[in-house]
């Protein structure tokens, strides 16, 4: 951000006192907050990606009687792939604003199309990759489930059990988390910028 430096010295000279915040602590936060969602994107797609050729690996390597085995390991790795362009968009648009040719409206304005993108991503880009994931496996899981009900029913109760707990608890848990944290940044940001127009 070009003027990060510019705006820090016009916050602190703006006021004498108790009724501003210390602009460099808002600033460093902001940027802190930026580089550990970046961090985590980034893990997130490797992840996924050794995710992928694991089970990539298994389709070539292990020869399946049904066709369902193999169409539910191609919708897993749709899946996958999609889990991966997700998170490969969002580490992206953080990295545009390490760009030190915007200034602090435009950085603002980056932060704001971040958040509205993870929003678009934690309700309807996570529920196609959940759909897709389910079914992929569900299908995968049959060819060896239907050999014996008990283990069948076993398999699929687990499965399903962590996949709706995924769903139900932890999904909803971060986007919470990241949505509190990317409003309380953007939040700061804007304080800082608006009182500096006042001034």
């Amino acid at each position: 951000m070009q003027n990060f430096d510019e705006l820090k010295n016009m916050w602190q000279q703006a006021g004498s006192g108790n009724e501003l915040p210390d602009a460099a602590a808002v600033l460093a936060k902001v940027e802190a907050v930026r580089k550990k969602m970046i961090r985590k994107n980034i893990l997130l797609v490797i992840m996924l990606a050794f995710t992928f050729a694991f089970i990539t690996w298994i389709g070539f390597h292990y020869d399946f009687e049904l066709q369902s085995t193999r169409i539910g390991i191609v919708i897993t790795l749709v899946a996958i792939v999609t889990g991966m362009l997700f998170s490969t968009k969002l580490a992206r648009l953080l990295l545009k604003q390490n760009d030190p040719t915007l200034s602090n409206s435009e950085y603002l304005q980056q932060m704001i199309a971040f958040r509205n993108s993870l929003r678009l991503i934690q309700t309807k880009g996570i529920t196609f990759y959940f759909i897709l994931l389910t079914t992929g496996l569900i299908l995968y899981m049959y060819e060896f489930a239907s050999r014996n009900l008990t283990f069948g029913i076993s398999v699929y109760s687990i499965t399903l059990g962590w996949i709706a707990f995924n769903w139900f608890y932890l999904r909803k848990r971060a986007a919470l988390k990241q949505e509190k944290e990317i409003s309380a940044q953007i939040a700061a940001l804007e304080g800082l910028n608006n009182n500096l127009k006042k001034d």
